[in-house]
């Protein structure tokens, strides 16, 4: 290596607002500068969200993509960047970008799941599978993620759940409050998770129809941006359909989602699809009882009757009642939200898992 510090490259599909890309964007803040030296490269223009807060901590960030993101030239881009930065080992997150580093990179690939290997599109499935064996070392968010792919060619994962950092301004809950123009006294669910396939997002809407039936004052709020065009506006008009525009709100995409959960009673994630939350961590962290569904790594971190409340993969009847529960028993939501809290401090820390990874870094080149 041509330099006392260590060149990584991180490599990732994209740099909207989501659990994994939060990871690299907010994980920046423990890196040891002193011995590696950082670099982002994605590939979909559109989703940049994330590239100012990296850039703001002094990290180059390069777009690799071309303006309909993964392109053939983006190979070429990717070993360029290589060759001009001497970058000494890649960690790529996610399949898409795991897949193109395996393939293209001349130096090695530290790869880390985030999601069941099942969740995937078939052929995006079995290219992971069969490229996988070309990992210098890879990584998985949860047990049940590692799980998923135990069969596949080479060394086992290492599992390395996923960590938190959060703070929220006591005036910043006031005003996301305010915007939803709740009084004091309305009860908020908050939920916060990307449109997409297996995220639950009618599961919600259909357990708001149920609970309104017995609490029409509950209030919910949905937060997430869309992965195809027109998706929100499918959430939002079937809340409309329902009846539901007083009492379910979904937002979108916001940069301060967090705000919106820190004045929330109760945090809900209902997807039939995951790996490890970041969002059920956070929630956790800001000690906000939370009623989940148990899929992928969740049951893990949601243990029933002690740091939540799990129910099944889309039941939304199921999923109401666990809401209505620690809304009727707010001795038991705050015994479990302190029991979660009390858990992701000891076990689930951002600068924990940002040094687990660095540790891997180090055996990989000295090996």
């Amino acid at each position: 290596m041509g330099s006392t510090k260590i060149r990584v490259l991180v490599l990732i599909k994209g740099l909207g607002i989501g659990g994994a890309e939060k990871l690299i964007s907010e994980g920046a803040r423990f890196w040891d500068r002193d011995s590696f030296e950082y670099t982002v490269a994605y590939v979909l223009p559109w989703k940049d969200q994330l590239v100012g807060a990296l850039e703001d901590q002094g990290i180059e960030v390069h777009m690799i993509g071309g303006k309909r993101g993964l392109t053939p030239p983006t190979v070429g881009r990717l070993r360029s960047l290589v060759k001009d930065l001497d970058v000494d080992l890649i960690h790529a997150h996610l399949p898409t970008m795991g897949i193109v580093a395996r393939i293209a990179s001349p130096v090695p690939v530290v790869y880390t799941e985030h999601n069941m290997a099942d969740s995937y599109r078939p052929i995006t499935r079995t290219m992971n599978r069969l490229t996988y064996g070309r990992n210098a070392a890879a990584t998985a968010v949860s047990g049940a993620v590692a799980s998923s792919v135990s069969t596949w060619p080479g060394e086992p994962p290492l599992v390395i759940p996923n960590g938190v950092a959060v703070h929220v301004a006591p005036e910043d809950v006031v005003a996301a409050r305010q915007e939803l123009r709740l009084s004091p006294t309305d009860p908020l669910v908050a939920h916060v998770g990307n449109i997409r396939p297996g995220k639950g997002h009618d599961v919600l809407i259909d357990a708001v129809a149920h609970l309104n039936q017995r609490m029409p004052n509950v209030k919910f709020v949905s937060i997430g941006g869309e992965k195809y065009p027109g998706d929100l506006d499918r959430v939002r008009n079937r809340v409309i359909e329902g009846g539901l525009e007083d009492h379910l709100r979904f937002m979108g995409r916001r940069p301060d989602a967090l705000s919106f959960v820190a004045a929330a009673d109760i945090f809900v994630n209902p997807s039939s699809v995951e790996g490890l939350p970041v969002a059920i961590l956070e929630a956790m962290a800001l000690g906000r009882p939370v009623v989940a569904a148990a899929a992928g790594g969740v049951p893990g971190i949601v243990k029933d009757g002690e740091t939540g409340i799990l129910v099944e993969p889309n039941e939304p009847e199921a999923l109401a009642a666990g809401i209505e529960k620690l809304l009727n028993d707010p001795f038991l939501a705050e015994r479990l939200a302190q029991a979660a809290q009390d858990m992701v401090e000891k076990e689930y820390g951002l600068e924990p898992m940002v040094q687990a990874i660095e540790d891997i870094y180090r055996e990989v080149l000295r090996g």
